[in-house]
Formats: C-alpha cells, structure tokens, sequence
C-alpha cells in the first residue's frame, strides 16, 4: 500500500508540474525539480529520444581511459549482483562523463532498456532522456535516487534507480555506481547498498592506485640502483647488512646473495679512522681508504651517510671514474702522430724511426734538444702510436711547480677530498715531466721507486697504489752534468735514458724550415680565404736564418710578416730587417762576451733558479763555500734581487 501510494503520488506530482510548472513547496526543494525545470526546455516529457551511443574506437577509447575503474568495479559489481539474484535488477558502472562501461543485470531487464537505447556505451544525459540518477549524481557528487514519475521522461516511469558516486584516491569523482529496478519492486534500501557497493569500488580504485604508485617506486629504485655508477651497501641499526647494489658487488667483489644479513664488521673490515666515524656517527665524504674483504685488500673511496632510524647507508665511488674526470680536466689532447709530425728533413725521418723503436721497449724514454724544438710534438706522436694511446697525456712541468708544493702537486694527497698524484692520473695513459732537472731529490727517488715497483704512495698515506703507463722526460739542458754536480740522481738518469731521442735544432734541419713555412701560409689561407705567395729570394733568406727559439718563434714571426705584408706576395721588402741581414743565421755568433764577473753574476742566479735557494745546494753545485757564496752575493748586489 505505501508503495502504491508513493508511484501514485510521484505521477499525479508529475502530472501536476506537466500542466501548471510548479509544485508543492516541500517537493520544490528536491534535486529531481531543479532537474524538471532544467529539462522543459531541453527535451520531451512524453516523447522518448534515445541517448547517445558511443561505438568503435570512441567506445575503445572510452574503455582505455576507465580501465582502472573496470578493473576494481567488476569483482564488486559481480558479487553484489550474486547477491541480489531474486531480484531482477540491472547494476551499471558510469565514467564521469556518464558514459556506460559496465553493466551486468536480469536479462528481461537488460532487454527492455535495451530497447530504450541505454546499452553499453551509451550516456545518461540529462539534456537527451531527462531527468535520471546518474546525471543527478555527477551533478552533485552526492548518492541519488529517482523513483517512478520522478523522472521527467514518461517512459522511465516504470523504474526506479539510484547512483552512488565513486571517487579516486585524490578525491577526484572517476564515476557512478547505479541501480536500476523496476518500480514496483524498488525498495529504499536498494540506494544503501549501491552507496555501499560505490564506497567499496572507491576503496579498490585507491589500494590499486597505492600498488601501482608502490610498483612504480619500486621500478624506479631498481632503476636508480642499476644506473649509478656509485656502489651503494647500507646495514641496520644492529650493524646486519640490509641491501648490497650491483655497483656495490663489483667494486667491492662482494656476492650480495652471501652477505645480506650478516654483520656488516664480519664482512667488512675497515681502517681505524673509519671506525671512529661509525662509532661517533659522524657523516664522511669521499674519504679514500683501503678495505679488506675476504682477505683481500681493495682500495676504496666512501663515503657514509647515519639515518635517524640507526641504518647507515655506505655508498662506494669508482676511483676509475673520478680519475677519468680528473684526466679530462688536467690532461692534454695529444693531436699529433708520427704522420703529422713536421718531419721532411733526413734527421727528423730518422728521429722517428728511433721512436718507434723505443716504443717496442716499453721503457721510459728520454727526450732532448733546445727549447722549442718539437719535444711535447714528439711525447704526443709517442703517446698515439704506443700501447697506452686509449689512455690519458698527461703534462707535468717540473720548473712550473715551487719546491715546497712539488711533493703534494705531483704525489697527491688523502686529507680532506684527497688529490689524486700525477701518477694516477697518468695510468692507463703517458706522463710527460717536462724539464725534469727541476725534479726535487724526494721525488727523484719516488720516480726510481715507481720505475722499479709499479707502486706509487701518496704525500700523507703509506697506501701503495699500482700504476702503469709511459714515462716520457724532456730537458733541453745537459741532464749529465745535474748528475756530476750531484743534484739528479745518478740511478733515475740511468733509468729514464735508456731510450734518449734528440731533436736537432731547427736551423740544423732547413727542409723542415721550409716544411713549417708551407703548413703555416695553408693554415693562414684556409683562416682567411686569401692565397699566398713567397718569392724565391724571400724564402730562401727565411731558410738561412738561424732561428735561435726554433720552432714558435719561426711561427711568430712568419704571422707577423703575414699581418704586416705590402701584398698577398710575401716579397723581400716583407722580411725584417734582423733576419735579412744575418745570413750565416747564427744570431748567437753576434753576442758580446761577457765579463768574468758578469759570468760569476749569472752562474749565482742560475744556481738560485735551479735549487730554489738552498744554499747549501747551491753552493755544492758551485763548487765554492757557504761563506764564499754570502761573500759574492752581497759584492754583486744580489740579495734584494734573489729574494724578489
């Protein structure tokens, strides 16, 4: 009776707003009347316009788009209807455009809103079939229910529906959960268990969203683990290994399978003053240590990082790595090869040949001749034709570096970030020590050592670290007499002589004169897009000329007369007048002679220059006294002059 009595009241409702368009006041509050008046002038209260159909790849995409919602509402929506089989009920699942993606129901049911068009795909639209729950829902984002001649359209008066609607983890509305029966057999609490079923699909759609955030956490980990290049082993706070990275593994030869869980003290054994670290849970930076591991010693830089919770996390850098940046930045680009070398002359095709052949030894190999001669070209051609090519040139300029910073410059040291020495950065590669007469004592004996051994130490540790490369030395000053005077070991000049190349002065090699002269005018023609030419008597007066700075000094002055030329014909107008008028081309022929006391006045400066002011050395060197020495610096003046 109360059900007879509610259909008879929603339609004489119904028939009452369809003639006058106003209610009682009680109903005019309602959801379903602010829908009514919306619908009087969108669609039909007693013609039926079937809603729109969404098929193919439209539908397709729609089904991409909600996949997630299919995924959490079918279980629901399938057990609910189990549930529910006495009654003929048809349950639906809306995206949040109120599309259809799901439905499962009573099959008269299904067949007899099937003939009004609300099928799979379709859209509850309240525009095109008026007022429903589904729209009502979406509306509010509020559970709705519409009973018999509640709907606007007549011919949803035999039903009666409710929608839920269901939310995603972000409170973002993904879509509806509806209800539909017919009429006379729809019951109040039918909108409880569609809220119910919704709030359940919401729960779904948020634990499927955690999963899928937690997958995706985890692939990026794994990711981020498998990319580094640091090797990353961290342990509990009862000290017991919790994970070990691939990185980890290699660079400590550890198998991760065997450790994890065990204690991380019984595996590891560290040096003291990386315990101490652990014990007053200090932080640490790429502190660089040596480790040992299954009896095994491997050096190691680390770094540690204490978490609130008593983890530690040990992250292990590859030394090769930060040498290889080290390498980049302090190494030079050996462009040159014994191809490119400027080599027409007889003596310098020779000095090759002897190159190569001193490359075959696999020893250290000294190179000599005046300043600018080609000496670093030639180290460079070495470099690429030797077995140490794919590595680092590495440059060293002995006299470049003051004596007291030489031994922390060239040996490197651990303390704070630590500083790789030369000769690591040199492994793998060639080290060329330029002027290497200006190598201190101590480092003469390291380099010996090294030569011997293959083992390097830094300036603060006594951690031996094995290297291997090319030595390459170079001086254009007579080594020989550094030893006779004492100042270069006797032993380490043997050594790094062996294989001795001498690069004959350019003035000694007039064919790789002109050589220099034709790479220079091309290298100047491609710069400029000019073309260039030197009359025979021009050139020729450039071929007799000494060139007493060789090689740079040939290409500074060749630029200048290229800037300052009357034509692009280098004539003999164009030559300085210096070089013109000097053709034994021996400028050092001219040079006045020098006074005994001019000569004495030379040797003390050049003594300080070479010893950094040691006197005592000095004065071995100058085969005079302490006191002698003071004597004639202070009789020529020198002392405010060697300070400075």
């Amino acid at each position: 009776m109360s059900l007879q009595y509610c259909t008879e009241t929603s339609l004489k409702r119904w028939d009452f707003f369809q003639k006058h368009h106003w209610v009682a006041p009680e109903f005019a509050q309602t959801y379903c009347f602010g829908s009514w008046q919306r619908c009087v002038n969108q669609c039909s209260a007693l013609h039926w316009s079937p809603p729109h159909i969404a098929s193919g790849h439209t539908l397709n995409s729609l089904f991409k788009r909600n996949e997630s919602l299919i995924h959490c509402a079918t279980t629901v929506v399938e057990d609910t209807f189990d549930l529910l089989t006495d009654e003929p009920i048809v349950l639906l699942i809306t995206d949040d455009n109120g599309c259809v993606v799901y439905r499962v129901g009573e099959a008269n049911l299904l067949q007899a809103l099937d003939t009004l068009g609300i099928v799979q795909g379709c859209f509850f639209s309240e525009g095109k079939i008026g007022t429903n729950a589904v729209s009502l829902c979406l509306e509010t984002h509020l559970p709705m229910e519409v009973f018999a001649a509640d709907h606007f359209n007549q011919q949803l008066h035999p039903y009666g529906a409710c929608a839920a609607p269901i939310f995603d983890s972000f409170g973002k509305l993904r879509g509806t959960m509806a209800m539909v029966k017919m009429a006379k057999q729809y019951r109040r609490e039918n909108s409880v268990i569609v809220a119910s079923c919704a709030k359940e699909i919401s729960l779904q759609l948020q634990l499927l969203y955690e999963q899928e955030n937690m997958n995706r956490l985890i692939s990026m980990h794994n990711a981020t683990m498998a990319s580094m290049e640091d090797g990353l082993l961290s342990w509990d706070r009862n000290k017991r290994i919790t994970m070990v990275n691939q990185q980890a593994e290699k660079l400590l030869q550890l198998n991760a399978l065997e450790v994890i869980d065990k204690p991380i003290f019984e595996v590891i054994r560290f040096a003291p003053n990386i315990l101490a670290s652990f014990e007053q849970g200090e932080n640490m930076q790429r502190k660089l240590t040596t480790v040992e591991i299954n009896s095994e010693f491997i050096e190691a830089m680390l770094s540690v990082s204490m978490l609130q919770d008593g983890a530690t996390l040990l992250f292990v850098h590859p030394i090769h790595k930060l040498r290889e940046l080290a390498q980049q930045q302090i190494g030079g680009n050996a462009k040159y090869t014994f191809a490119t070398l400027p080599a027409r002359s007889k003596k310098m095709k020779h000095l090759i040949t002897v190159s190569k052949r001193a490359l075959k030894s696999k020893s250290p190999i000294f190179l000599y001749g005046e300043e600018g001669v080609g000496k670093t070209a030639l180290a460079m051609a070495i470099h690429n034709e030797g077995e140490f090519k794919a590595g680092p040139f590495i440059t060293v300029n002995c006299r470049a570096i003051s004596s007291e910073n030489m031994r922390r410059e060239i040996l490197g040291y651990d303390a704070d970030s630590g500083l790789p020495s030369k000769f690591e950065l040199a492994h793998g590669g060639t080290l060329l020590l330029e002027k290497v007469e200006y190598l201190n004592q101590e480092l003469q004996a390291v380099l010996l050592k090294l030569l011997k051994t293959g083992l390097v130490s830094r300036s603060d540790s006594q951690r031996l670290i094995p290297v291997n490369f090319q030595l390459i030395t170079s001086t254009s000053s007579d080594l020989s007499a550094y030893v006779a005077q004492g100042t270069f070991s006797r032993q380490l000049y043997y050594a790094i002589s062996n294989n001795e190349l001498t690069l004959a002065p350019l003035r000694k090699r007039k064919e790789d004169i002109a050589l220099h002269i034709e790479r220079i005018l091309a290298d100047y023609e491609k710069r400029h897009h000019v073309q260039i030419q030197i009359d025979p008597v021009a050139f020729d007066v450039l071929l007799a000329f000494a060139w007493p700075g060789n090689n740079p000094e040939l290409k500074s002055r060749m630029e200048r007369i290229l800037l300052n030329r009357s034509s692009n014909r280098i004539q003999l107008k164009d030559i300085p007048d210096h070089i013109k008028h000097n053709p034994d081309g021996n400028p050092q022929s001219q040079a006045p002679v020098l006074t005994m006391e001019a000569l004495e006045k030379k040797a003390i400066i050049q003594a300080w220059d070479v010893f950094d002011g040691k006197m005592t050395e000095m004065a071995k060197a100058l085969a005079i006294g302490r006191t002698t020495l003071w004597r004639k610096i202070d009789k020529y003046g020198l002392t405010d002059r060697l300070k400075d």
